[in-house]
């Protein structure tokens, strides 16, 4: 059963998501590691060794003096830098290979930095890695790369001198490539210069075109070996444009449109500002959101690089006709530089983007201003404040009120003010009037399109968790699209994607930060694998939660009123960005929260408020998922919401090994709850989450942490109990398994999460749903 199902989905995944060009190598290699390492080091190991020192030894080599001096001078600037409160912040040393002594080599977390006959501690330590750099290729375990002036980046290897102890260099054969690279990368990241995407990689005329992770022997993953060398091809190479297509990401029939599009919009743009000319442009296209995050380090949909002068944009269908003006942005930085005033240096190249999220920034603005989301003058100049916000919503009013701006004050007054865009007291009342003004005659000018509300199916499916945190196994992922699959082939005709943020204070109002890291649940990433249930069919549910350190949502409690109205306004202002993301991108359902137990039984017209505020920004249905017990069962506000959400974790036995038809006497008192509620208010009733680990007796308390077991039967019987005990219920409108993982690998063959992949329950799921 394990397996019979797994060849399909994979032949449909190379299908839709294969890139062309790309290698992939579905296994591990049998490579033949030092022991020492295999039988000591861990990844836990290494990660815990960096912490506890949070210091790096940069050793450097070059022959050249001129070359050495380059190395001193960044280097000293870096070692002044105290440790920051980021996690990544490391306090820097440094010292010529000439001079390093052993003791320092052995106490150190050392980064190697030089060209590999430069630095003889690079080839002495690379010995012991799956590594070998020569003048014409660079060996990765049994694979060859050919050596264009390439750059090899490792990052935390275990050290020659203690295993427990990581290591890491920076390597080439061209001397002053390699000294550019670092340089660049110290220019960028500051004290977190070590930083890689993945494990190691490798770069071409600094673009990342190979690369990949260890397996737990320190040979190379083949399942996590990227090679996109072969698939980039340039399109275009003028005085002012170069286009380089990666994978396949544009018809090069389509290049003379892509010129013209982007001519006129340079053109447009300098003329605007008086301008001159502007640096030669490259363009740079991709076909999904993982390409782009390996080769660049950034998911999202479009961005630029001012460094190199270029834009990284993702080409495909989720984006069709959407342009959000980053290579707007690339121009106006060449032209004017930065505004003193974010809002401004944002506002500006939206304000020439026609398509900014397809239906333009005036459009959306609209919506914002009609469900009463936007923001006053005062909020707008205010840059800390607006560090806080969603991006998706400040960079919509960002374009307006740079319309506003360059209505109210005429284009020069505009340019000339432009730089430092600070406005005194008064002259912001008096605009004040005016902006308030500008924004009631949107809805009038831009009115809302129709769209007919998705009916509310039987829901089948999962809460789809990201469980990967690298690029190549969370949401944007190939491995995610191969999951989705998976579940489409067991039955599920829905998900319910779950982005997280988190807080550690539950007594203490706090911002709400927003998951925007490469690896993380961040927007394109979660786009990306809504546009791909889509496509497959399924109902999408953006279903956004918190994760409380120490304790859960259930868990919050105010000690005011106060306090109480200052973390609602700080939940809704995150919770709205997912309201605004899933109107632009059509998501069907939207769940506002999820098991704020306190919250909501004692702050109910806070919520019947967030409610109404999110109901006239979001077209789609509204949910809330509420804790199985108290909260559930006395919320009041049910009647405000298109269908009730509930998280089921109901024990159904205090026994060790009670019989079915003990579990199904339990689990009808359960329905009987849930029938009181479906009565009281009329509302289908879909189990947002109902769950049990494959332990011995889940269903003694199905939410608990799992113990030291493995039982996979005892997880397929709960399973049956609840399907057959929700069949034909009226009141039952489906159910969203808890849960689903990101990359179908996760856990390996036996484990005790929830998940019913790869296990006994995974049938009974199938046979359910195929009903």
């Amino acid at each position: 059963m394990k397996k019979k199902y797994l060849f399909v989905v994979l032949f449909v995944v190379v299908g839709i998501v294969g890139f062309a060009g790309t290698e992939y190598f579905p296994v591990a290699e049998n490579e033949r590691i030092p022991e020492a390492i295999d039988s000591v080091a861990t990844r836990r190991d290494l990660r815990r060794s960096f912490f506890d020192k949070r210091e790096i030894l940069v050793v450097y080599g070059a022959k050249d003096l001129a070359l050495q001096q380059q190395y001193k001078n960044i280097l000293h600037e870096l070692s002044l830098k105290e440790v920051s409160k980021s996690w990544r912040s490391v306090k820097v040393s440094y010292q010529n290979v000439a001079e390093v002594s052993k003791e320092s080599l052995s106490n150190n977390i050392v980064f190697l930095v030089g060209a590999v006959d430069e630095n003889p501690l690079i080839k002495k330590y690379m010995g012991d890695t799956p590594f070998q750099v020569s003048h014409s290729e660079i060996k990765i375990g049994t694979k060859q790369v050919p050596n264009n002036n390439s750059i090899l980046g490792v990052c935390f290897y275990p050290s020659p001198t203690d295993p427990k102890i990581p290591f890491s260099f920076l390597t080439g054969t061209d001397a002053q490539e390699v000294f550019s690279l670092f340089a660049e990368k110290v220019a960028e990241r500051g004290q977190s210069f070590y930083r890689q995407n993945l494990e190691y990689e490798v770069y071409v005329n600094k673009e990342r075109l190979v690369m990949g992770d260890f397996n737990t022997n320190w040979g190379i993953e083949g399942s996590t070996f990227f090679n996109f060398a072969t698939g980039t091809r340039v399109l275009l190479d003028t005085d002012d444009f170069k286009f380089i297509n990666h994978q396949k990401a544009i018809e090069p029939a389509d290049v003379a449109t892509w010129q013209a599009k982007v001519m006129a919009s340079k053109a447009t743009i300098v003329d605007f500002v008086h301008g001159n000319s502007v640096p030669k442009i490259t363009y740079n296209f991709y076909t999904c959101t993982e390409e782009k995050g390996l080769m660049t380090g950034n998911t999202d949909h479009s961005t630029f690089d001012t460094v190199t002068n270029s834009v990284h944009t993702i080409v495909n269908k989720i984006y069709t006709n959407n342009n959000i003006g980053r290579d707007n942005a690339l121009v106006l930085h060449n032209l004017i530089g930065k505004s003193d005033k974010n809002i401004i240096t944002l506002g500006l190249p939206i304000y020439f983007t026609e398509t900014w999220q397809m239906k333009g920034y005036q459009y959306w603005a609209a919506r914002l201003v009609e469900s009463e989301n936007t923001f006053t003058i005062a909020e707008l100049l205010n840059n800390s404040f607006m560090e806080m916000e969603s991006s998706l919503i400040r960079d919509c009013m960002a374009g307006a009120f740079t319309d506003f701006l360059i209505t109210t004050w005429g284009k020069d007054t505009y340019l000339k003010r432009y730089k430092n865009a600070s406005i005194y007291e008064g002259e912001i009342k008096a605009l004040e009037v005016k902006w308030q003004n500008y924004l009631r005659g949107l809805p009038k000018a831009h009115p809302k399109k129709k769209t007919e509300k998705k009916k509310l199916p039987y829901l089948k499916g999962f809460n789809f968790a990201h469980e990967g945190y690298s690029i190549y196994n969370g949401y944007g992922s190939q491995k995610a699209t191969e999951s989705l699959l998976k579940q489409k082939n067991m039955g599920s005709n829905a998900m319910a994607i779950v982005p997280y943020t988190g807080i550690n204070d539950i007594n203490t109002p706090t911002p709400l930060h927003f998951s925007n890291n490469a690896g993380s649940e961040n927007d394109d990433a979660v786009v990306h694998a809504v546009a791909m249930a889509s496509n497959m069919g399924m109902y999408t549910l953006l279903k956004p939660q918190i994760y409380v350190g120490g304790s859960w949502p259930g868990g919050i409690d105010m000690p005011t009123d106060a306090q109480w109205d200052k973390f609602h306004d700080y939940y809704y202002r995150w919770i709205r960005h997912y309201a605004f993301l899933a109107e632009i991108h059509e998501m069907d359902a939207l769940c506002i929260g999820v098991e704020f137990t306190k919250a909501t039984l004692s702050q109910p017209d806070a919520w019947r408020e967030m409610i109404k505020k999110t109901r006239a920004l979001y077209s789609g249905q509204l949910t809330y998922a509420a804790n199985w017990g108290a909260e559930f069962e006395k919320i009041e506000f049910w009647d405000d919401l298109d269908f009730i959400g509930l998280n089921s974790y109901y024990p159904l036995s205090k026994k060790d090994n009670p019989t079915n038809e003990e579990l199904s006497l339990q689990f009808d008192t359960v329905k009987t709850k849930i029938k009181k509620v479906y009565n009281r208010f009329k509302k289908p009733i879909v189990f947002t989450e109902i769950g049990f680990r494959s332990v011995d007796a889940p269903w003694k308390n199905p939410h608990a942490e799992a113990d030291d077991t493995i039982n996979e039967e005892a997880q397929r019987r709960s399973y049956e109990i609840i399907f057959e005990g929700i069949q034909d219920e009226p009141w039952c409108q489906g159910i969203l398994w808890w849960k689903f993982p990101s990359y179908i690998e996760y856990r390996g063959e036996h484990n005790s999460a929830f998940t019913p992949n790869n296990k006994l329950a995974e049938e009974s799921v199938r046979d359910w749903f195929t009903k």
